[in-house]
């Protein structure tokens, strides 16, 4: 055996490995600079885009906190205040710009301070239509449940009573008797099974939220309709 074999022979694995990365580095040093290269600038970039959709929510969250404390402002403004309809349409066009950027808190909760100002405004279709996008972009939020319960008031509005009562009953199917808008979807459920002549099943109703919900305002209205029913 040659010396060169047997000193070939003589390298560890570990060796050999190190040996042959050793060469292959040397002979693709240009294209492991640029590989290299490329991943640096993908993590620097990754690195921008995280940063600037982190500035990008913030601010969106600061937006709608100062849109809602607007919207708290004009409640309590006279609408035949000479600065009412300014602000009002000022509003309402950033709600609608807000509204239309995604799908995450701030971008919901626009959508649905719109659709109290088409109820505020009896514009019935319109917050319902509204609030029915709130809900079906929530994906389970409590602005789901909230929306869809104000939906569902906007459709006894328009006097289409099954379709209230539909939405009424798709609030406790998808969000259960946890969620907030849960007594005052029993309550909406029992008074249209009342109007539909389904008394007994009304009764039923009025007596399941009177006995979950004890300390609702709801329970209370329902403790009442029993004793006329």
């Amino acid at each position: 055996m040659s010396k060169i074999k047997k000193d070939s022979a003589d390298l560890t694995l570990a060796e050999r490995i190190e040996q042959s990365l050793n060469g292959f580095i040397t002979r693709n040093k240009k294209l492991l600079i640029i590989i290299l290269a490329v991943v640096v600038v993908g993590l620097i970039t990754l690195g921008i885009v995280s940063s600037v959709t982190q500035k990008n929510q913030r601010e969106q969250f600061n937006l709608i906190d100062e849109l809602e404390a607007t919207y708290a402002e004009l409640l309590y403004t006279d609408s035949e205040d000479a600065s009412y309809q300014g602000k009002y349409d000022s509003l309402v066009a950033s709600l609608t710009e807000l509204s239309a950027k995604g799908k995450e808190y701030p971008n919901l909760k626009a959508g649905y301070l719109l659709g109290m100002l088409s109820f505020e405004e009896s514009s019935y279709q319109t917050a319902m239509e509204t609030f029915l996008s709130v809900y079906s972009n929530a994906d389970g939020s409590y602005l789901g449940s909230l929306a869809l319960t104000n939906a569902a008031v906007a459709a006894e509005e328009l006097g289409d009573s099954s379709l209230a009562l539909e939405y009424y009953t798709k609030v406790l199917d998808e969000f259960g008797f946890t969620a907030a808008e849960a007594p005052k979807a029993l309550f909406g459920q029992a008074r249209l099974q009342e109007q539909n002549g389904n008394i007994d099943l009304a009764k039923a109703t009025f007596q399941q939220l009177a006995d979950q919900f004890p300390s609702s305002e709801f329970a209370k209205l329902a403790t009442n309709r029993l004793a006329l029913l």
